[in-house]
């Protein structure tokens, strides 16, 4: 205002006008530097805690290969563990979670219909959708972290053949993963995850093991 009006010393205005919009200018600069800082620091992030395949004992020993085996069935380590290329169930994969490598997980087995389990298990449990059934992983889980961890950070879903993920379902049952409470380490427990999935092409699927926010490791369905 003082730029405009009539017999006022204007050097002052002009100078307060001046550092206003350098300061502007800094104000957006800044936010951009920072806004990309925090984006490239989230995408570090998610990178490291992409889960990593424990070597079988007998491998990291030097074991000798097993010449017998045909080079097609031989597991390719570069893409062990996508959906084209899953592990097999009983392998043990490390997990990073806040503070490096928090958990081993080994899904154990799989059942692809327990759904009569399911309704024995608990009479207000859900009949699955039509052409679904119950299916369940087990797994042994392990916190080797510094402090303590909850199987609850863990995510458990099923890819079907045709590219669809399902997730846990909330039914009534003993034994599931979602009753063990905290592990300190180096805690370990056993536990099912339990998931409606369809019933045609099952064994063509999937299990997807990955921690919040984190990328999936995939496990053959049976």
């Amino acid at each position: 205002m003082a730029l405009f009006l009539r017999g006022r010393r204007k050097g002052i205005a002009v100078a307060g006008t001046v550092v206003s919009g350098i300061a502007l200018v800094l104000s957006i600069a800044m936010g951009l530097f920072y806004t990309a800082a925090f984006v490239a620091s989230v995408d570090q992030a998610v990178e490291d805690r992409a889960p990593s395949v424990v070597e079988p004992e007998d491998q990291a020993a030097g074991a000798p290969a097993d010449d017998t085996a045909p080079p097609a069935e031989q597991v390719d380590e570069a893409t062990a563990g996508s959906r084209e290329n899953p592990s097999a169930l009983g392998t043990t994969i490390s997990v990073e979670g806040g503070d490096g490598v928090d958990w081993e997980i080994t899904p154990t087995s799989a059942l692809l219909d327990v759904t009569a389990q399911v309704k024995a298990a608990n009479t207000f449990n859900p009949d699955p959708a039509p052409g679904n059934v119950y299916a369940q992983l087990n797994v042994h889980v392990k916190y080797v972290g510094p402090d303590s961890g909850s199987p609850s950070e863990l995510v458990f879903t099923y890819v079907s053949d045709e590219g669809r993920e399902y997730n846990g379902s909330f039914v009534v049952m003993d034994g599931q993963l979602s009753d063990v409470s905290e592990l300190f380490s180096p805690g370990e427990a056993d536990g099912s995850v339990i998931i409606e999935i369809p019933a045609d092409g099952a064994d063509q699927g999937v299990w997807g093991v990955e921690y919040v926010w984190g990328d999936p490791h995939f496990f053959a369905a049976v």
